[in-house]
């Protein structure tokens, strides 16, 4: 019987999911107004404009905050990489990686959050 192999070590899903944080943030970001957007919409339809626009500002300035957070500060995220053993030169290239990610992802969220000052408030759900 022939045993299987693991395509790819724990350390390295680790360190992936570690330098995807800011593409993350902004995956979450993106799902977290839309959904919020549409489901304020239908729910409270005509009432919406006020409610709609102040979640969308509180969500992205939260994934902005959590986004400088993350260039600011990479050692914060860094602390769960708990490998002794990595040399500190890749450390500093995978925080590198992150920050840019990060950086990136900042104007992702800016992008998706700005939409709200543009478009109508809820045309698409009516």
């Amino acid at each position: 019987m022939a045993t299987s192999k693991q395509l790819f070590s724990e350390k390295f899903i680790g360190i992936a999911l570690l330098s995807l944080a800011g593409p993350f943030i902004w995956v979450v970001h993106f799902g977290v107004v839309y959904g919020v957007h549409h489901i304020v919409c239908v729910t409270l339809k005509n009432n919406a404009d006020f409610w709609v626009h102040t979640a969308i500002i509180v969500i992205t300035v939260a994934a902005l905050l959590a986004l400088l957070a993350l260039i600011i500060k990479p050692d914060v995220l860094q602390r769960l990489d708990r490998d002794q053993v990595r040399q500190e030169t890749t450390k500093e290239f995978f925080a590198g990686i992150m920050r840019l990610l990060a950086l990136l992802s900042v104007f992702g969220v800016l992008w998706s959050g700005i939409a709200l000052f543009f478009l109508p408030t809820c045309a698409s759900v009516t």
